[in-house]
């Protein structure tokens, strides 16, 4: 299996106009909210995390989205 920051890199970058919380991050991907807290802290370059309204769940919270392919 690929390591979560893999994945998560990966979706992102599909994904790259929508922004998403670690909540609804974690239920697309099948993993812990926790795991993918860790894992966007890890991830690098070409991704922006900021304050805004979560495309999925659409509530006010910490969301990510790949500024960059």
């Amino acid at each position: 299996m690929e390591p979560i920051q893999d994945r998560l890199t990966f979706l992102l970058r599909a994904y790259r106009t929508v922004r998403f919380c670690d909540a609804c991050l974690a239920l697309k991907m099948g993993a812990f909210p926790r795991e993918v807290r860790e894992a966007v802290v890890l991830i690098g370059d070409g991704f922006q995390i900021a304050s805004g309204k979560c495309s999925e769940c659409l509530q006010e919270k910490t969301v990510v989205r790949a500024v960059a392919a």
